[in-house]
């Protein structure tokens, strides 16, 4: 028997008090969503078009250090939903071999944008403020859940600087996208 889709049901089910707040954030989030996969879809594309253009040759050890991250990955995100990648290949008939091939493909793709757009980035000479800097650790925090202050003492001088590769990365993607002509 399902319960009647009234007041009192949404504010037990949620921190809204009517039915029509509800769907009103429902709808907020729909849309949000559909905003956000439009937005990537277009800097994959542009991103894509990019890669096309560009000449580059990957040695086989960037290729293989990123299935083995992207396998760790995998692996991690597995476990979270209590399985282990033992059981996964039981379930899905994939070997160990099978799969690091079948993520080749994709790892390489990541290698050659993250290339590209660090290339863009390094053109362009995007800087990256200390506002910026504390921006991206506030988001890594609220990830997190942490106060931003503890996480920025638990960064070391190696990941503060991995963070402004990965802004000014951002700052070309957002670059590229936005010079991009509509075909």
């Amino acid at each position: 028997e399902l319960p009647e889709l009234d007041n009192d049901f949404v504010e037990d089910i949620s921190e809204f008090s009517t039915v029509d707040e509800y769907k009103e954030s429902i709808k907020s989030k729909l849309e949000e969503k559909k905003v956000n996969e439009a937005k990537a879809a277009k800097e994959d594309a542009v991103i894509e078009k990019i890669i096309e253009g560009a000449k580059m040759e990957l040695p086989d050890a960037m290729v293989d250090s990123q299935v083995r991250q992207m396998a760790d990955d995998f692996a991690r995100r597995i476990s979270q939903q209590g399985l282990s990648v033992e059981q996964y290949f039981q379930y899905t008939g994939l070997t160990a071999e099978t799969m690091l091939e079948q993520m080749k493909p994709q790892a390489v793709k990541r290698i050659q944008s993250r290339l590209v757009l660090e290339a863009v980035a390094a053109k362009e000479n995007f800087e990256v403020s200390d506002e910026d800097l504390d921006n991206e650790i506030k988001e890594m925090a609220s990830a997190y859940q942490m106060e931003a202050d503890k996480l920025k003492e638990l960064l070391t001088e190696a990941d503060t600087e991995n963070m402004k590769k990965d802004i000014q990365v951002k700052k070309a993607v957002d670059f590229v996208t936005k010079q991009a002509k509509e075909a």
